[in-house]
């Protein structure tokens, strides 16, 4: 599993996360660890985790998430951080990468597919274009 951490501990998180929410037609849940973002019903299985942590806040999804649910982690971290000033830790097979924001890039779907898809041509492309695309809700599975 991979995690994005952005490390401002002062945000306002809930206040920026119901923004977030009212604009992507999502729910966000206050839960002990710290929130708990669901996109739409057809468009998540199990939503993104926002972890509250004595530096900051880890955002992650559970491997088997919706290409949305992986959208709105990838466009609500970069913004958020982007936002704040800060760069993003991103940790995934035991290794941490710092990632300055590129809000822009992860601004719409049809951005964050062509970002996914920025190495791949021809054939390989249009085959994995087509499975972002009809892995975006959970009846797909």
């Amino acid at each position: 599993m991979s995690t994005i951490f952005i490390g401002a501990k002062p945000l306002n998180m809930e206040q920026q996360l119901q923004q977030l929410a009212a604009e992507w037609n999502a729910e966000c849940r206050r839960i002990p660890e710290g929130y708990w973002f669901l996109p739409e019903y057809m468009m998540r299985i199990h939503g993104i985790h926002i972890d509250e942590e004595a530096n900051g806040w880890r955002f992650w999804r559970e491997a088997d998430a919706t290409t949305w649910e992986d959208f709105l982690l990838m466009h609500m971290t970069h913004r958020l951080a982007s936002q704040h000033g800060q760069l993003l830790e991103y940790e995934a097979q035991g290794t941490i990468r710092l990632i300055e924001p590129e809000p822009h890039t992860f601004s719409t779907f049809d951005l964050y597919a062509e970002r996914v898809l920025a190495k791949e041509s021809g054939l390989v492309r249009d085959m994995k274009k087509n499975w972002i695309y009809a892995h975006r809700t959970r009846y797909v599975r």
